[in-house]
């Protein structure tokens, strides 16, 4: 007699509780298909993620190992900059900055074009570098911003020849008044020169001033030629004072625009006299923010080429300077000079000349991520380009005697 099977009691409480089960399972059928695009979406964000940490640490890697550019340089890309400035361009050719025919050359209009006879002179051969200019002695892996050479498009600048720049300063003055952009270019002037004096020991600061740490005034003389090469610090060019009494708290000084600055009567006897400033107002190559809100420049390698970095609201400042500059030239024939540098467009492309981490000096190791300089210069690096278009135009003058040369730009 086989035993029955128990059944089972359907009451209202099971009920109620197979309804529940039924609910929370289609719960988690909604939550499912809600999920399953999510999820895809969420795996190809950490995919990428993954691929762009790759790309950084490879890149990290061959930054700190010194890449060596043979892949760079057998490119096409590489061997058009390597051939774009050379005597054609589009099948044009240029002519000689210093040729009659280059008379009507812009030479602030160019690019920077890969040089490998480049750079002029090697900062631990010259002693007359502050260290916080040494990138490649403070720890700089690479040395690829030295380099780099800036080419006019229509023209070709004579190289810089310092034993022919120190014959033409001999038994004169040249004199470099403004901010550190402005002592940047002058140490660079320095060692460009001493690069072509034999014994070091005939240059010397007169006052017995080491180069470090120097504020003021540095006055470097060249015995064999009894030449100066002299800084001034002067960030603003005239008189800075106190603020008002009464002004708002966020006025920490104010300029004599009507006044040259203190140090100015020790200007006016130079022979050649080069002024700078505003850096304050242009510091362009910065990643993430500007010089004080946290911008970066320390994984730039590479000049921008072929674009400027210039912010627009600069070109109203530079067209004031510029009028200004030509309205006093035209004032008399018989006052000196004054031209304009315009290093602006081309020393914008340069975000990868600055000192960034390197900037503590031998054996001091790299400054802080935060604390990067994104305004001054490696040496040798971008300076020098500076000078070299200061050595042609200073020249220009003197093997065109005979052409009207007035228009043309001239750096003192």
């Amino acid at each position: 007699m086989s035993k029955s099977q128990p059944q089972q009691v359907i009451t209202p409480q099971n009920t109620s509780n197979i309804i529940e089960t039924l609910k929370k399972f289609k719960r988690m059928k909604l939550l499912h298909r809600f999920l399953e695009p999510s999820l895809s979406i969420i795996g190809c964000f950490l995919a990428t993620i993954c691929v762009i940490c790759c790309f950084f640490y490879l890149d990290y890697r061959a930054y700190i190992k010194g890449f060596t550019f043979s892949n760079f340089k057998s490119s096409e890309r590489f061997q058009w900059l390597k051939n774009n400035g050379g005597n054609s361009e589009f099948g044009v050719k240029k002519v000689e900055f210093w040729s009659e025919l280059g008379n009507g050359c812009d030479v602030f209009d160019g690019d920077w074009l890969w040089d490998e006879s480049y750079p002029l002179y090697q900062s631990k051969d010259c002693k007359f570098m502050d260290f916080g200019f040494r990138c490649s002695e403070s720890g700089r892996p690479d040395s690829f911003y030295t380099k780099w050479r800036w080419q006019p498009k229509h023209c070709n600048l004579p190289r810089f020849d310092a034993r022919l720049m120190l014959e033409k300063l001999k038994n004169k003055r040249i004199v470099f008044a403004g901010d550190s952009i402005g002592r940047n270019q002058w140490e660079s002037l320095l060692c460009l020169l001493a690069s072509a004096v034999p014994d070091q020991n005939t240059i010397y600061e007169v006052n017995g001033n080491p180069i470090t740490k120097h504020k003021g005034f540095l006055i470097f003389k060249f015995k064999d030629y009894n030449c100066t090469v002299e800084y001034y610090r002067s960030p603003f060019l005239v008189q800075q004072g106190r603020p008002p009494v009464g002004a708002p708290d966020k006025v920490k000084s104010t300029l004599r625009l009507d006044q040259m600055d203190w140090n100015s009567g020790k200007w006016k006897d130079a022979d050649y006299l080069v002024l700078n400033t505003g850096v304050v107002t242009f510091k362009p190559g910065q990643r993430g923010g500007d010089w004080k809100t946290g911008g970066t420049c320390h994984m730039e390698s590479l000049p921008e080429l072929g674009i400027s970095l210039v912010p627009p609201q600069i070109w109203p400042k530079f067209t004031i300077a510029t009028d200004v500059l030509t309205a006093r030239k035209n004032q008399s024939i018989n006052s000196r000079a004054i031209n304009l540098l315009n290093i602006t467009v081309m020393s914008s492309r340069r975000k990868d000349g600055h000192l960034s981490l390197y900037y503590l000096g031998p054996g001091a190791g790299l400054a802080s991520i935060h604390r990067q300089d994104c305004s001054h210069w490696c040496l040798p690096g971008v300076p020098d380009s500076w000078n070299e278009l200061l050595y042609a135009v200073m020249f220009r003058r003197d093997v065109t005697p005979s052409w009207n040369v007035t228009s043309q730009t001239r750096a003192v």
